[in-house]
This record gives structure tokens, sequence and C-alpha cells, in this order.
């Protein structure tokens, strides 16, 4: 019987579509999917009685293999224009009963022949033991019916029939739904794969206000026309996955042997109570209570065009909240051909605006003429293009963002090439501060960073123009000077007006704090003197701090002196051991020995310089330490007074 037709189709966001199908059934009937769909279709396809006393039964499914491969495992497959023959063929040895004009024989198919009746024309016979040591010849042509006698032969006829069907189905696989009795209505639903709802939106300025239209574009998934059904579109995204419940999963299972134990009398199990049935799933109702339009926007002079595009769209759609969902619910029934597609209008809705210039530093000199609305329709903004009329004229395009209710959008639809912005800045760095603590003095700084915003226009009338600085944070704003009316998380804003054929300029000062640390060691009279000018330190700490400087001086004077010695040691040290090499090849008598003589005096004298420097790096190494313990005591003595 004929399946019943889909009244309702819920497009999502995230790839699939649910569907419902609701109408009146008498017995079983079948469903048509595509093979792509199957998966989706095992995993959520439901059936119920809604009204009338019928009982549902197995959902019957093709299996996901190749039917020829099928028919040719068994036997079955029949040639194109050989047909006959290999029926024939496969009915050998079965027990059929063939009827024709000579009357009827009964028997097992032995075989069958081609016999030559004229030139080029040939007869089949069929060769039939119809008792032992009787063989019949039945020409086919003069068959009536030929009935197969056996429910094996009879099961195959079947299988070869409906996997034949499947054959020639291509892609398509059948899901039939056993049903026992008549239901006044009953229901089936299932979700398919299908391609996103889209929104395209017409926005037409009038004064003050813009007259927002959006029009959803869907396709149809089924592949079937789809018949005045209910449409909703959700920008809902609910958790959805592909996983394969079509094709067959095996495991391999462990083999295991029973062991031998006498027979015993079966365990006899209580039956536990039978819980009453679950009623059936409720049928989708057609909205919430009290689901409605919303109403249409008061209009006291309406245009040409924003008047049609509101009579246009008026009562076309419902929307509400749906919990997590937003949903817009097509008032009119929709109708969809296979393969086809529609756009479907989902609002429309007069909104105070405004036009405004924006420039942001870093772009090209125009600023981009940007249409701004509180998104007070009502409605949630799905993401999609805008065209935007301006006096019943196209005017430009732009993307509508996802907006909630109540949110700004602004839409930049085209360039003011009248208006010309540019900016330009300079940085500075104040110290605002000295802390000393216990061996680190830091520097407190505020670095400013001063931007001059400039448009020039070339309008007949004065023009706001809004300049975007960005927001980097842990900046503020000079308060003595422009402030940014409103912030982002990436950008903050001032709003300026450009005089006629004139131009405006704004001088916003953005501050930051930051430190410079300077350890005591490295302290400088240079950082002293700046300290002490900007009245960063009195004179007593001033003074206190001169007495570390010096200390510290001192301490590295000594220290220069230290490594002086040491270098001086170590050329001794190389001066030694190269006489001593020359020591080691001398003779002790004549010229050689007067010369090792002299040679020994000098490595003498060298052991002696050596002993002299060692002296000094000791002094001065325990001096530059004395010095050092002197600053830090000094400093820790102004650090504790402080």
């Amino acid at each position: 019987m004929k399946s019943p037709r889909v009244v309702r189709m819920v497009l999502f966001k995230h790839g699939v579509a649910y569907l419902e199908r609701s109408g009146p059934a008498d017995g079983a009937f079948e469903l048509s999917f595509r093979l792509d769909e199957m998966n989706d279709v095992l995993k959520s396809l439901s059936v119920w009685v809604a009204r009338g006393g019928a009982t549902v039964g197995a959902l019957a499914f093709d299996k996901p293999e190749d039917p020829e491969e099928a028919l040719s495992r068994r036997k079955l497959k029949l040639e194109p224009g050989r047909a006959l023959e290999g029926l024939a063929s496969s009915l050998r040895g079965r027990r059929v009963a063939i009827a024709s004009n000579e009357g009827e024989v009964r028997g097992e198919v032995v075989g069958f022949d081609n016999v030559p009746v004229g030139e080029g024309a040939w007869k089949m016979r069929l060769i039939v033991r119809s008792s032992e040591g009787q063989l019949s010849l039945v020409s086919v042509d003069e068959a009536k019916t030929i009935v197969l006698e056996e429910p094996a032969s009879r099961a195959d006829l079947a299988f070869l029939v409906d996997r034949s069907r499947a054959a020639t189905a291509g892609e398509r696989r059948l899901v039939r739904v056993a049903l026992d009795g008549a239901a006044e209505d009953l229901r089936v639903s299932y979700v398919i794969p299908a391609p996103i709802w889209r929104v395209s939106y017409r926005l037409a300025l009038v004064e003050s206000d813009v007259m927002l239209m959006a029009w959803g574009i869907v396709h149809n998934p089924a592949d079937e026309d789809l018949d005045a059904i209910d449409l909703t579109l959700t920008t809902g995204q609910p958790v959805s996955f592909v996983i394969d419940l079509y094709n067959p999963k095996s495991v391999k299972r462990t083999v295991v042997e029973e062991t031998s134990r006498a027979a015993a009398a079966p365990t006899q199990f209580e039956r536990a109570p039978v819980a009453p049935a679950a009623p059936a799933p409720r049928a989708a109702s057609a909205g919430p209570a009290g689901f409605a339009p919303p109403p249409p926007p008061a209009m006291s002079a309406p245009e040409p065009m924003a008047q049609a595009m509101a009579s246009s769209a008026q009562g076309a759609t419902n929307y509400a909240d749906r919990g997590e969902f937003f949903e817009y619910r097509v008032a009119t029934k929709v109708s969809l051909q296979r393969g086809g597609s529609a756009m479907v209008p989902l609002l429309a809705k007069r909104l105070p605006a405004r036009k405004e210039r924006i420039w942001r530093i870093g772009a090209p000199p125009a600023p981009d003429l940007v249409l701004s609305f509180d998104n007070a329709s009502g409605a949630v903004l799905e993401e999609g293009p805008a065209v935007v009329y301006a006096d019943d004229v196209y005017a430009g395009e732009a993307m509508v963002p996802y907006s909630a209710r109540d949110t700004t959008v602004r839409l930049a639809f085209a360039k003011d090439l009248a208006v010309r912005c540019k900016a330009s800045s300079r940085s500075a760095s104040i110290v605002t501060g000295v802390s000393i603590g216990a061996d680190t003095l830091v520097e407190e700084t505020r670095y400013e960073l001063s931007h001059t915003l400039r448009a020039d226009s070339d309008h007949h009338e004065e023009v706001d123009v809004v300049f975007e600085v960005p927001n980097i944070a842990g900046r503020t704003w000079d308060p003595s000077g422009p402030t940014p009316y409103e912030s982002t998380a990436n950008f903050h804003r001032f709003r300026a007006k450009a005089a006629a054929h004139g131009h405006v300029e704004l001088a916003p000062i953005e501050r930051w704090p930051g430190a410079r640390g300077v350890h005591s060691t490295q302290l400088s009279a240079a950082d002293l003197q700046r300290w002490f000018e900007g009245r960063f330190l009195d004179a007593a700490t001033y003074g206190a701090l001169a007495d570390v400087f010096n200390h510290q001086h001192a301490a590295s004077a000594a220290d220069a002196e230290q490594k002086r010695a040491e270098r001086e040691r170590e050329e001794a040290w190389q001066k030694q051991a190269k006489i001593s090499q020359q020591l080691g090849v001398l003779k002790e008598g004549g010229p050689e020995g007067e010369l090792r003589t002299r040679y020994v005096r000098e490595l003498s004298a060298a052991q002696d310089v050596v002993n002299q420097c060692e002296q000094r790096a000791n002094l001065h190494r325990a001096q530059a330490e004395h010095e050092r313990e002197l600053a830090r005591q000094k400093l820790a003595a102004l650090v504790k007074q402080r």
C-alpha cells in the first residue's frame, strides 16, 4: 500500500532534516531511501499509531549487499534477452506443474533445449520427468502457466524478484513497515542528511528607519515531491554524527568446547509482572500555546519599497524560542519539487536605524557607510548576506552577523568617498616616581601615545564621523582629552562632527603604566641626578643614595684594579713557563751554563712579580667587598627609614 505522505519538515543548521509523515494506513507499506541516507534513517526512524487500533511490527530493510552479486551466488542471475533460458536452467530438479492447450504436465524439470523450427527460428522445450522412466517435452511457447510446487522454489522466485528490483533501483534502499490492522493516523518520523538552510536579507532605508526583510533559502533533501508541508527552520544545532548502522559489523569470537555432563532438568523461572505499555508518542503540535505572529509594524507614511516588503511578508512566518533553539515556522504550506529549492519569507519588520560613517586606523582614507540598528525584531538573525536599498535604489551589500535579539547590528554596505580620514601618533615616556627596595630601585613610568585623528569632508552639510582605535588591554585614556563614547572587545570608538566642506580633528591620549628596575650595583650618577631634578627624591634621600653610589663606584674601581693585578700575574706566569722550558734544554757548563744562570735570575724576578700581583689582587678584592658591604648597609638603613 502507499506510505503516509510527508506533512512536516524541520531543517537544521548542521546538515540534517527531520521529516514527519502522517496519514491513514491499512497493512504493510514501503519507504524508499537513498543509500547514503540509510545510516541516519536506521538511527532515527520511528513509527507509531496516533489514532486507530493497528499494531506496528518489524521494520525490515534491504541488506547492504550488491543485488547482482547476491543473484549470481544463487545462480539466479538472468542475462538480458535470455531470461527464460536462465529461469529454465535454475528450475532443473525442481517440481513444477505446466498448463498448456494440450493439458497439464507435472513433474521435475530435467532441462531445456532450443529446437530449430525454420530458418533463424527456435522453440524452447522443457524436458520434464513426469514419472519414473517417463519424460515429457513441453513447448514453452504453448505453456499458459508454470506453477512451482516446492516452497524452496517459490522462495527462490521471490528472492529473484526482490533482488532484481533492488538491482534496478540503483542506490535506492527499501524499508518495509509491517502493520497489523488499520490506522486512521499513522506517524513516521526520521532524520536524513540535508543541505543547511540559509538566509538572505533586504534592508530598505526609510528616513530614520529601516525595513528589515529576511528570506530563508531551503532545498528539498528528500528524493520525492513534498506537497503542502509544514516547514520549520531552526537556528538550533543539536549534536549529530554519522555512525555506520547499515553495514553488518562482525566480531571474532573465541571457540569453546563444551564439557560432557549428565542431563539435568530445566530450571524454572518465575514470570515478572508485566508493566503497562508505554503510550504511543504524541504527534508534534502545530506550535506552543499562544504561538502567534508578531503584530504588524506601525507605519505612519509608508514608502513604496518598504510598504511592498512589509505587505509581502506580513504574517508569513511565526517565530519564537523553543528552549535552546529559535524557530521560524512558515505560516503557509510549502511545496518543494523533487530536487527543487525555494525562498520563503521569514520576517518583515520596521526598526529605528541610523547611518554612520566609521573609519578604522590603518584602513584606506574613505570611511565605511554603516547601517546601524538594534535587533528589536523579536527574532534571532542568522548570518547571511544583505542587500541595502536607499530611496528605492540599490545602495550596496553587507553581511549580517549572527545577532541575538536586542543586540546592535552594524552593516558596512558602501564607502563614502566624499570623506577622507587619516591618523598619526607620537609616543612619550614620563617618570612618575621612584621606589627603593632592598637591592633594587624601581623607576615608575607612564607611557603616552598621542593620537591625531582627522577627517576632511566634501559634503554640503555637517556629517558625523566615527573613528575606531584598537583596544589594547591595560591602556586608559587621558580624561583631559577626548574619550571614547563606546568600546568593543577590539576597538574604542570616538565620534566627531566634520563641518560642511571642512575638517575635524581629535587628539586623544592613550596611557599605560610601566616600570624599570635598577639594581643598586648598576646605579648611575645620571639616574640620581635625573630623579633628583624631577623631584622624585628629596635632598636626604638623594644624599644617602649618592653615598650608596660612591661606595658601589669604589667597589667597581677596586674590582678593576683586582682584574688588572690578575692580568699582570697571568703574564708573569706565562713568562715563567717559557723560562722553565728553556732551562730544560740548557747544559750546566760553558756558555750554556752562563745563559742558564741568567734565566734562573729572570725566573726568580718573575716569581717576585707573581707574588706582588697576588697581594695586590687580594687587597683590591677585600676593598671591593668592604665597599659593597657599606653600600648594602646604607641602602638597608635608607629603606628602613622610609
